[in-house]
């Protein structure tokens, strides 16, 4: 199986990210010139700017690196486009691998979280549905992620 190099995760202002405890916010930039991640969730309180945003960079790179638990997602999974060899993630920090089963149909396979030690069983399977299909009925669970969160740099 090929894996498709998705390690290109470059925010821009106006993007939502999402962490693992379910924070989520939008990139923007302060009167300051700053870069900073808006809260945008009503569960979570921000630590920084009176609890308004919860993190900061001078520059997107800095705030990239400053805020390396988020990545970046599209909360409707319009744009997403899953492939094989995807990487995508859930908020309960389950990470999967998108591939093909034996069978020929669409899974998702377990590379980190609580079901990794049993990487050869599917997460997820389905029975004769196209990609789209199976990405449509997993909208807001599963988002996908860069390889980076999950390999490394």
């Amino acid at each position: 199986m090929k894996i498709i190099d998705k390690t290109n995760d470059t925010w821009e202002i106006g993007d939502t990210v999402i962490d693992n405890d379910g924070r989520k916010g939008t990139i923007k930039k302060d009167k300051d010139d700053d870069f900073v991640i808006i809260r945008i969730d009503d569960n979570h309180i921000g630590n920084w700017c009176n609890g308004l945003a919860y993190e900061f960079g001078s520059s997107m790179q800095r705030l990239q690196h400053n805020a390396s638990e988020f990545h970046k997602v599209n909360d409707n999974n319009d744009n997403e486009d899953w492939q094989p060899g995807d990487f995508v993630k859930n908020l309960d920090g389950e990470i999967g691998l998108i591939t093909y089963d034996n069978d020929g149909d669409i899974c998702i396979l377990a590379t980190k979280g609580s079901y990794a030690f049993n990487a050869a069983v599917p997460l997820i399977a389905t029975e004769n549905t196209s990609l789209s299909e199976f990405q449509r009925s997993f909208t807001g669970k599963w988002h996908k992620v860069p390889s980076t969160l999950i390999l490394g740099e």
